[in-house]
C-alpha cells in the first residue's frame, strides 16, 4: 500500500514491495524473486521473503527462485493495471525464469490496490 498512490519509478515500486506485502497471504513461504529490469530504469532488484517478512533489496542474489526479466515500463504498467500481467507473459513481454508459482503467488502476497 502506497499512499496516496504506487510510485511512479521501478525502483521505488520494487525497493517498497515490502511496505506492501501481506504476510498473513504469505504464511511460512521462503522465497527469492529476482528482478532484472532493462529500459531507461534499469537495475536489478530483489525479494527475500521468508518468516513472514518480505526485504526489498538492490543487485543481484546468486540463487533466486524465480527470475523476472522485465523492461521497466512493462511492469510498471503492470503493478497501476494498464496491462494484464498474464496476457503480458504470454505475449513476450517480459520473460520468467524458475519457480513459475512463485509469480502467481505475487498477486496474494502483494497489495494490488492504489
Amino acid at each position: 500500500i502506497f499512499p496516496p498512490g504506487f510510485p511512479q519509478t521501478i525502483e521505488a515500486l520494487l525497493m517498497g514491495m515490502s511496505w506492501a506485502f501481506n504476510r498473513k497471504a504469505a504464511g511460512d513461504a521462503r522465497a527469492i524473486i529476482q528482478f532484472h529490469v532493462s529500459g531507461v530504469e534499469a537495475g536489478a532488484y530483489y525479494l527475500q521473503i521468508a518468516n513472514g517478512k518480505c526485504e526489498s533489496k538492490e543487485g543481484l542474489t546468486p540463487t533466486p527462485d524465480l527470475r523476472i526479466h522485465t523492461p521497466d515500463t512493462v511492469w510498471m504498467r503492470i503493478v497501476h493495471k494498464e496491462l494484464d500481467g498474464a496476457q503480458a507473459l504470454q505475449d513476450g513481454l517480459y520473460q520468467v525464469e524458475g519457480d513459475w508459482s512463485l509469480l502467481l503467488k505475487m498477486n496474494e502476497w502483494f497489495a494490488q490496490t492504489p
